[in-house]
């Protein structure tokens, strides 16, 4: 069975799930398998905001959770060398450790479930039908953010710069972040690659995290018409 099919049975029966697309619900029940539903919530707090330091009962207050659960997990996290111990005062505050082994590939997976992937691309998920692809860019998909970083969206589509701005306004305030969408009509983003454009160009070229489409439909819509391949630097 095709695993997007099964998820989408998933959806169907639990109800908070029913606008996620499936590629979100795959990664989120990877993630939920892996680490289990507990810990993902504790760990895309911390390694989504690597320069954020968090007492345990803050950390509960944020996610939810009883203080001592939340301690008890931290206190496991940072004995296996994912979080760092910062003694600020009489208090212990941890934070993510950027210099453990599978800080990326943790971090990574937890964009594309629990965290930033989800709320954007159900806040998108509205204006499916106007738009052929939707991206994170710049130093979030690269995992390079700090506590400072705004979310750059690239939305490529006939869906208009206003009701981007609509949609994704309500959930700057769930991440903690502002957001920065830019939007192009296919056309229009294919002609500033041919003529190099180097802000195009390092889109096309860096990591990205994508919220509508993947990969293969932004080559698919970016690339040549004529050469069938993405234009290439002069």
């Amino acid at each position: 069975m095709c695993p997007y099919k099964l998820h989408l049975s998933v959806c169907q029966m639990i109800p908070n799930e029913r606008h996620s697309s499936p590629i979100v619900i795959h990664f989120r029940m990877l993630a939920n398998f892996l680490l289990g539903p507990f810990r993902t919530r504790v760990l895309s707090a911390l390694l989504l905001h690597p320069d954020s330091a968090w007492h345990s009962r803050e950390l509960a207050r944020r996610i939810g959770a009883l203080p001592g659960s939340a301690n008890r997990e931290l206190v496991k996290l940072a004995d296996a060398g994912i979080l760092l111990r910062e003694h600020i005062g009489n208090q212990i505050h941890y934070r993510a450790n950027r210099d453990c082994p599978v800080f990326e590939e943790l971090a990574g997976m937890l964009r594309k479930t629990s965290g930033l992937a989800t709320v954007l691309t159900n806040a998108l998920l509205p204006l499916a039908d106007d738009i052929e692809c939707a991206l994170v860019f710049g130093s979030v998909a690269r995992g390079q953010e700090t506590v400072y970083s705004d979310v750059d969206i690239l939305v490529l589509g006939s869906v208009g710069f206003a009701d981007v701005i609509e949609a994704l306004h309500p959930v700057q305030g769930e991440l903690h972040r502002e957001i920065n969408p830019v939007v192009y009509r296919v056309d229009d983003f294919r002609s500033k690659l041919a003529s190099d454009n180097g802000w195009a160009r390092e889109v096309v070229e860096k990591p990205k995290l994508f919220l509508v489409g993947d990969e293969d439909d932004f080559r698919k819509l970016v690339e040549d018409p004529k050469s069938g391949s993405v234009p290439n630097k002069a």
